[in-house]
């Protein structure tokens, strides 16, 4: 058995006992069986791609292609149309630190300007220095995904946003990285086993960051100054120290895996606890606390430190994993996407799902006001507690522009060669779903370097508005105002200009159409 994967990364046993005899009582069952995925009625899990090493964490194109980052070998591999791409792998990102096991290549993420922006951005640990990196990298090859797909990374493109997050000690050390739908790049950070380090907002570590990516120079470099990838907004803008000025949230232990709801912005961080408690916080927006090392889930641990600890925000849920090996991996709050092929039905909209790397199930949490409670049980589920059974070593979630439930399996038992790509569908038609009122097609061109066109078509008469609106949420331009428009096509052009009549700077914009009372929004990457 080796010790690469996830097994003792994520593990939380303290004593130099327990952390000998973990490996040693898990060894004792590697032997058995895989367990198969057991899902509810009307849900299918299908394999898209095997024998992977270690694959950890994925992010997809817009079009569909799936990025796949592999965290010993620190590969990045590209699938298209269900298979490896002709170009195998996309990229060997140079400069890894695969010696603990908790350490490695963790998180990828896709610009959202892409393919006008063919930026690819990694989260790693530096085999040069005892810290942590995020890149950025320039790809190359059929970007437009006009051919076969391909895609190359040349590592002498690399330009580093940050490479002095501190890797003090091989553990805790985040490993994500999305994109909101403001355009930002949010980061995680653990808190590098230095538990009070998670209360001081300029330590970098028990973080989640926001940085701004829209401002950097084209091609290598780095690292970049904080004053340029410091956003408008972040909650700490007025500190004196520069770090904490790219802090979004703090109080955090390991929060190996966020998700972004593109409902409302919100994060969804799965929070790896260390004895007691597994948690997952939901952070509507910046400056949130989350109480570690003072709070462990609901527990508070009577922890004391240099920086006054703040009781900081509860989690909207916890699961106890005491006398068990745990560690919570976040499956993101499913939204069906626009055109699915594989989603899940109505009744999933907005709920949140999780499962557990070592112990393998998959649940569903659904909010009633400002509580999320385990969703209600539905025919064919395992148990009454668990939406799924078998997701054991799973290490990422993503909901598919299909809308499936596609996910990282990271190994068999913690042994290389075995890691594999999954997806789970719907196999039951989706009556109960509402149509939409009308169809807003995405803005072309997507970036937009002058005029962009705005699109949409309705089924019977209504009263429209549609207006653009800044990152802050503020009015722009108002193109249609409260006009009472016929069924059928209709189009406005945006030429970059407010409502007085100025350019407006570069940079991510958002177009709010409401037709009979019903709302559609799309994000428009404006670029000079």
């Amino acid at each position: 058995m080796t010790s690469g994967g996830l097994l003792t990364r994520m593990r939380r046993l303290t004593t130099p006992a327990a952390r000998v005899a973990l490996p040693l009582a898990l060894a004792a069952v590697s032997g058995t069986a895989a367990a198969a995925t057991v899902l509810p009625d009307g849900f299918r899990d299908s394999t898209v791609v095997q024998r992977l090493d270690h694959p950890v964490g994925m992010a997809f194109l817009p079009d569909g292609r799936l990025l796949v980052v592999e965290q010993q070998s620190a590969r990045m591999r590209l699938i298209v149309n269900g298979a490896l791409s002709s170009t195998d792998p996309v990229a060997a990102i140079p400069d890894v630190q695969t010696a603990g096991a908790e350490q490695g290549l963790l998180g990828v993420a896709v610009d959202p300007g892409w393919p006008a922006r063919p930026y690819l951005y990694v989260h790693c640990d530096m085999a040069s220095a005892p810290a942590i990196r995020i890149s950025r990298y320039t790809a190359g090859g059929d970007l437009a995904f006009t051919g076969d797909g391909h895609l190359t990374v040349d590592p002498v493109t690399r330009y580093d946003l940050l490479n002095d997050a501190p890797d003090s000690d091989p553990n805790h050390n985040g490993g994500t990285l999305r994109f909101g739908g403001d355009g930002m790049l949010y980061v995680s950070l653990g808190e590098d086993e230095q538990r009070c380090a998670a209360q001081d907002t300029v330590s970098l570590r028990g973080v989640i960051l926001r940085l701004d990516v829209t401002r950097l120079p084209s091609g290598a470099g780095g690292p970049a100054p904080r004053s340029l990838i410091t956003p408008p907004g972040n909650p700490f803008a007025a500190h004196p120290n520069p770090n904490a000025r790219l802090v979004w949230a703090l109080g955090l232990r390991n929060p190996f895996r966020f998700h972004v709801d593109p409902a409302d912005g919100a994060l969804f961080v799965a929070d790896v606890g260390e004895n007691d408690w597994e948690e997952i916080d939901r952070v509507p927006g910046g400056g949130h606390d989350y109480g570690w090392p003072a709070f462990e889930g609901p527990l508070a641990t009577g922890a004391s430190c240099a920086n006054p600890i703040v009781p900081g925000d509860p989690p909207i849920h916890a699961y106890d994993r005491v006398g068990t090996t745990a560690a919570v991996i976040g499956g993101g709050v499913y939204r069906r996407p626009p055109g699915a092929t594989a989603g899940f039905p109505a009744a999933y909209e907005g709920d949140y799902l999780f499962s557990d790397y070592y112990r393998g199930f998959l649940r569903r949490l659904k909010r009633s006001g400002s509580t999320w409670d385990l969703a209600p049980a539905v025919p064919g589920q395992p148990n009454a507690t668990d939406w799924g059974t078998g997701f054991d070593e799973v290490s990422d979630y993503a909901v598919g522009p299909d809308g499936a439930l596609w996910y990282v399996r990271e190994s068999l038992f913690y042994t290389g060669n075995t890691g594999s790509i999954h997806r789970v569908v719907s196999t039951v038609p989706d009556t109960a779903r509402p149509q939409p009122a009308f169809d807003f097609a995405p803005p072309r061109p997507t970036p937009a370097r002058g005029a962009v066109a705005l699109v949409w078509s309705l089924p019977a008469p209504a009263v429209v508005k549609l207006d653009i609106h800044d990152l802050f949420g503020r009015r722009v331009r108002r193109l249609v105002d409260d006009e009472a428009q016929s069924a059928g096509p209709h189009q406005r052009d945006w030429d970059g200009l407010d409502d007085d009549g100025r350019r407006v700077p570069p940079g991510l914009y958002l177009a709010r159409l409401i037709a009979g009372g019903a709302a559609r929004e799309h994000r428009i990457p404006l670029i000079r």
